[in-house]
């Protein structure tokens, strides 16, 4: 019993040192610089905002997820859309924060899921960035929470 339990805390203790050798590569190889999208401006702090979505059902987006220069919060939440021109049916809202010297300044798309569609999510297929901002906006009414749009231009001179 005790054997089998030491095999089990060698591997749990592999897997995570594993996972953070990944999660080093990721920020080393595959970091990218901050899109230049269409944002929200909201005066909460990052956990503020992960524990607001994650009560709307937002989760930490998976660790092999790209990474953007100054991200403070990385969240989705999946959704089935059988009626969805591209045929594809499971999407995600994604939304990734990034500090602002007036809060925090959250972005979001709509896309293909990638544990489901890895091959459409990397080429992009359908990403709409209107219907991930109306998705976060009705968060953020929802809980009555305060916020300012940035167009892409403002976004770009908070660099």
């Amino acid at each position: 019993m005790s054997r089998r339990y030491s095999r089990a805390n060698l591997t749990d203790a592999v897997l995570r040192d594993c996972r953070r050798l990944l999660l080093s590569a990721r920020g080393r190889f595959f970091t990218r610089p901050k899109p230049l999208e269409p944002a929200l401006l909201v005066s909460l702090s990052s956990s503020d905002v992960e524990r607001l979505l994650g009560e709307c059902h937002f989760a930490p987006n998976w660790d092999m997820s790209f990474a953007y220069f100054g991200e403070v919060c990385n969240l989705r939440r999946v959704e089935y859309v059988a009626d969805h021109s591209s045929g594809y049916e499971w999407w995600q809202v994604h939304v990734r924060g990034y500090h602002h010297p007036e809060g925090l300044e959250l972005t979001a798309h709509f896309e293909t899921d990638p544990s489901e569609s890895p091959d459409a999510h990397v080429d992009r297929v359908g990403i709409d960035i209107d219907r991930g901002l109306d998705e976060l906006e009705s968060v953020l009414e929802a809980n009555a929470v305060a916020y300012r749009s940035l167009e892409s231009d403002e976004v770009a001179a908070l660099g």
